[in-house]
């Protein structure tokens, strides 16, 4: 059975000029009245509380500056009620759905009667404002389906519906009332089906992406930085795969030494890769290209507001990423004393503190370091601590310079041809055996890094589909320039420390020629790190 709806007239005061005959003997007129004079004045729905129950009323302006109210009886725990009395813009929200001009809203009785049609579809049907309501919905619009929903309850939604040759896509939806259908409404979802399919492409297409990127993180984390590509046949690098199969299941601390340019970090990737800490990815820092202030925030994050420029939300260091990984700390020669003793400390338990923070945190890494200095060196000029040196050298592995495993130059050669080509598209497949025995005979100081530079520059200006010695010319010239520069010493005259300090001086005041004291492009063609590079220029500085 429907609520009563009763209705109250006031005056431009707020008196009661009118009240109907139900709502003047239970004393709801005075009620009204008292509500409109409070906080319900100026809400255009609202509810009021009277005699136990709860009732909605909608006020509107009438004539002669009265204020007409309509109230409806609603049970204590409607829903309605909880959502008018919480949302001061109720009726603008109601006002809303009922006019948007986005999503057209029909509503019929359960007898299929049109009791609404918002204005846009009275537009679209050509009706005047109300002219269509109390009319059957299929008499006024064609191919509907509502009549149907209000006879049967079941709804229909995302059906396209033909209007008027437009065609639309629409929800309709049974409205009921103690368990009993009482009417449907019909709403329009889009203009069009093809919103929806441009909808459905765009939802597709960034699906795609997601799984293309998600494909793209597993192969940046288990990417071929295995074994295969420690490229060679040697002996040298034969055991160095032995050993690092050995050491990768153990879960101790190693420390790669080798020559920069060497191959340092493909076998710390390697070791990941063959580690129970596989399923996360290893977490790399560079020591020697990280500014002596910011090595403290990478590694072991900072809080909120730790220091000027610091990120509103803090930030995570590199300690705390590598939490059940691997950490790996290249150029590790070239950290601060004072950030060794900490590392040191973070090593031996764990613990550690974030820059700006009193909390402890706690992390679980393994530990593998790199450096192309001599630590022993280091340590005997106070430049490094002796006890982080046995921390990390648990298991030491050396990585053989190129110049002592040439053998391999060939099966390197053809592997970056391989990996370049399909990079920048180039058409060179092969490689002339002169061009390779022309590379087996330099002495490469720049090591795998830079044979791999000077195959790649080679390929960017090759004409044709091989490679020849002339492709090569710039490192025939390089290799006799930088013996007539360090001349063979008398014997007793020079050590062999020296002669090679005197080769490297000469190749870097060579290329710096070439590339007009470009330091950053210096670096790239020997193959080494530009904080090496300045402590080599620093030397040069002082012998001048």
């Amino acid at each position: 059975m429907n609520a009563p709806l009763d209705i109250v007239v006031l005056d431009a005061k707020g008196a009661l000029a009118y009240a109907a005959a139900s709502a003047q003997g239970s004393g709801l007129a005075e009620a009204v009245a008292a509500h409109m004079k409070g906080p319900g004045r100026d809400r255009r729905i609202s509810t009021l509380a009277h005699a136990g129950q709860s009732y909605v009323a909608v006020s509107g302006p009438a004539r002669d500056n009265m204020t007409a109210v309509l109230v409806h009886a609603e049970d204590n725990s409607s829903t309605l009620v909880d959502f008018i009395m919480s949302v001061d813009i109720a009726f603008d929200i109601f006002h809303h759905f009922l006019t948007n001009p986005y999503e057209g809203i029909t509503v019929v009785d359960r007898e299929a009667v049109l009791r609404y049609l918002s204005p846009v579809h009275e537009r679209f049907f050509g009706h005047a404002r109300g002219d269509a309501v109390g009319r059957s919905v299929e008499e006024v619009i064609e191919n509907t389906r509502l009549h149907v929903v209000a006879r049967n309850g079941v709804a229909e939604i995302g059906q396209v519906q033909e209007m008027r040759d437009v065609t639309r896509v629409v929800n309709r939806v049974p409205i009921l009332r103690d368990g009993e259908i009482v009417g449907a409404i019909g709403r329009v979802m889009f203009k069009a089906p093809e919103e929806v399919h441009e909808l459905s492409r765009q939802i597709s297409s960034l699906r795609a992406e997601v799984d293309y990127y998600k494909k793209e993180l597993v192969g940046l984390r288990h990417r071929t930085f295995g074994l295969d590509e420690i490229v060679g046949e040697s002996e040298p690098i034969r055991r160095l795969k032995q050993d690092i199969r050995k050491v990768a299941p153990l879960d101790v601390p190693v420390f790669v030494s080798g020559e920069s340019g060497s191959g340092k970090e493909l076998v710390a990737h390697a070791i990941h890769n063959l580690s129970r800490r596989v399923q996360r990815p290893m977490v790399v820092v560079n020591c020697g290209a990280l500014p002596a202030t910011l090595v403290e925030s990478e590694l072991f994050g900072y809080e909120a507001g730790a220091f000027t420029g610091a990120r509103r939300e803090g930030r995570a260091g590199k300690f705390e990423m590598a939490d059940r990984s691997s950490l790996f700390l290249d150029e590790i020669g070239d950290m601060p004393l004072e950030t060794q003793v900490k590392l040191l400390r973070v090593i031996e338990s764990g613990g550690f503190e974030r820059v700006g923070s009193n909390r402890a945190r706690t992390t679980n890494f393994r530990l593998i370091s790199a450096t192309n200095r001599d630590l022993k060196r280091l340590i005997a000029e106070d430049e490094f601590r002796a006890d982080l040196y046995f921390r990390i050298n648990g298991v030491t592995l050396r990585v053989p310079p190129l110049r002592e495993r040439a053998s391999d130059i060939p099966l390197l050669v053809r592997h970056f041809v391989q990996r370049i080509g399909q990079r920048i598209g180039s058409s060179v497949r092969r490689v002339h055996p002169k061009a390779l025995d022309l590379l087996q005979g330099v002495s490469w100081p720049g090591n795998v890094r830079q044979l791999h530079h000077e195959v790649q520059r080679a390929m960017i200006f090759a004409d044709g589909g091989e490679l020849t010695a002339r492709d090569f010319r710039a490192l025939e010239e390089a290799e006799p320039a930088a013996s007539v520069a360090a001349p063979a010493p008398v014997a007793g005259s020079a050590t062999i420390r020296q002669t090679v300090g005197n080769v490297e001086l000469a190749l870097i005041r060579e290329a710096l020629e070439r590339h007009q004291g470009n330091k950053k492009k210096v670096a790239e063609e020997l193959g080494i790190s530009r904080s090496y590079l300045y402590k080599k220029l620093g030397e040069m500085a002082s012998r001048a």
